[in-house]
């Protein structure tokens, strides 16, 4: 059975002629996803019964309890908005957003977790999940903040683009993403070596940005265009009956050789956002009538999540090619139960310092959140860090710690600078549901899909959000100008054919000049 049929004939599927949609279009209520507020309020109302309730004699305890309660509170949200609007409606931000944030702080309490009741006790842990919760009920409340009654950027997204463009996007993309690896090896541009590298343990490789500087940092930054691939071509697959056969086995190859790199990469919060902005691109390109491709796919996808996200915490730190050759010493067995990342134990230890051991850093947070984007060749005088970081606290050395966003957010204000830190990424990422519509083109759902990326991973820290955001700017701002060329392009044709009609007849015994 062919689950994936070439939808029609390229050379009988007409392409479809530029269009621009109206002026006065105003989005109706199944154009575009959006939560539903009877959703969120069963949603809110279960995660302050959960915050109410959480008792326990061991830290574990309380975690799979908050883990629970949330659980069920947001699924009831997930249903409601799914009868509200069907599936493509919980195609939204806000959805992945919160459900990464949960993933990242609550979903492994779901399972028994002893080495945790070892590490911490119940008052921190029951403080630490208020602190959670609340970066919850901040997500929830947001993301309803914003009404529009047009679509921003209407005239980018909708405006329909040669097929040709897309392909040149792609590989654009594809080349300026892969530089600085294929220029960092030795030889130069050899793809063995590029190959060699990404099976080698995490931070081994010679295109990490400490190991290069002035000038050649600004690469690494422009390895941000990597996270476009994806997208791309989920909406180019999706949409394969305009595109040559040899293009689409092209991509194809492209794709897993970006899937290769994020999985061996160990880092699973990478390979998660290829997954997703892949799967949002081929959801939004498909039509109606493949719902089956898009139930097959997303199910596949979910397999493989599980199975890579088990699989890179294996390797991750003696590299994918020591993994598969068993070459390397365990320390110890390891235990068998789901493991993510223990950013609740890291909140925990915040909670302990701040503000008790240490003051609140204040502005300091978002201060170096936004600058971080710029390289140092750019600025030399750039801050190197948080005069007090998450390792400081925690009193480690050598590691690089995860607290999730509320962690941070924490450490600069308490509970208030949670509440309103989590406010501002539940009303963005309500703001970019307003960008989605069933006519936005195909490099409006690429704009769209883009931004899934910075939704996610700003989830595990708010350091990383402004330069997640980088290639969805870029996507946005090449849209803008590609649209702009196409109707100053179409207005000159349509000129010269008004020319062209309105021109008087020849005279019938003069021949032309």
């Amino acid at each position: 059975m062919n689950f994936f049929p070439r939808p029609q004939n390229p050379r009988a599927a007409p392409r479809p002629p530029l269009r621009q949609v109206p002026a006065d279009f105003k989005p109706g209520e199944g154009d575009r996803p959006r939560p539903n507020l009877n959703g969120t309020l069963a949603a809110l109302f279960g995660i302050i019964v959960t915050g109410l309730v959480i008792n326990g004699a061991q830290p574990s305890t309380l975690g799979r309890i908050a883990a629970i309660g949330a659980g069920l509170s947001f699924a009831i949200s997930l249903i409601m908005d799914f009868r509200a609007g069907g599936p493509r409606n919980l195609i939204r931000a806000d959805v992945m957003a919160i459900l990464a944030f949960y993933f990242l702080t609550l979903f492994e309490f779901l399972f028994p977790q002893p080495t945790f009741d070892q590490m911490v006790d119940v008052r921190t842990t029951h403080e630490a999940i208020l602190v959670v919760l609340l970066g919850f009920v901040g997500l929830l409340l947001g993301r309803h903040a914003l009404q529009f009654r047009r679509q921003p950027f209407s005239e980018t997204l909708k405006r329909e683009v040669p097929h040709y463009w897309m392909i040149a996007i792609f590989w654009c993309c594809f080349g300026i993403g892969y530089l600085h690896m294929f220029m960092a090896v030795e030889p130069m541009f050899s793809l063995n070596e590029v190959l060699y590298y990404f099976m080698e343990p995490r931070f081994s490789q010679p295109w990490q940005r400490g190991k290069f500087g002035d000038w050649k940092a600004l690469l690494v930054e422009l390895g941000l265009f990597i996270y476009l691939l994806p997208p791309l071509a989920g909406i180019m697959i999706a949409r394969r009956h305009r595109y040559p056969a040899l293009q689409i086995l092209l991509v194809c190859v492209a794709l897993a050789f970006t899937a290769f790199y994020g999985f061996t990469s160990g880092t699973r919060n990478v390979f998660c956002s290829y997954l997703v902005t892949f799967l949002i691109g081929y959801a939004f390109a498909l039509t109606g009538d493949r719902k089956r491709e898009l139930v097959t796919l997303c199910a596949s996808s979910a397999v493989v999540m599980v199975i890579a996200t088990y699989f890179m915490l294996e390797f991750r730190s003696v590299g994918f090619s020591n993994y598969i050759n068993n070459r390397y010493n365990p320390l110890e067995k390891p235990e068998r139960t789901l493991f993510v990342d223990y950013n609740l134990y890291a909140i925990c230890k915040l909670v302990e310092v701040f503000p008790d051991k240490k003051d609140f850093l204040g502005f300091e947070i978002p201060y170096v959140a936004l600058i971080r984007p710029i390289p140092r060749a750019v600025w030399k005088g750039k801050p190197e860090g948080l005069t007090s970081s998450i390792e400081d606290a925690l009193g480690v050395e050598g590691l690089t710690i995860s607290a999730s966003f509320v962690g941070e957010a924490y450490m600069s204000g308490g509970m208030i600078a949670v509440l309103v830190t989590a406010l501002f990424f539940g009303l963005l990422t309500g703001w970019w549901n307003f960008l989605a519509s069933a006519r936005n083109s195909e490099l409006g759902i690429l704009i769209y899909a883009s931004g899934f990326f910075a939704s996610v991973i700003s989830m595990r820290s708010l350091f990383v959000f402004t330069t997640a955001l980088l290639p969805t700017a870029a996507a946005l701002v090449i849209g803008t100008f590609a649209v702009k060329h196409l109707a100053a392009q179409a207005a000159r044709l349509a000129g010269r054919r008004t020319a062209f009609r309105g021109a008087p007849p020849r005279p019938p015994g003069r021949p032309p000049r």
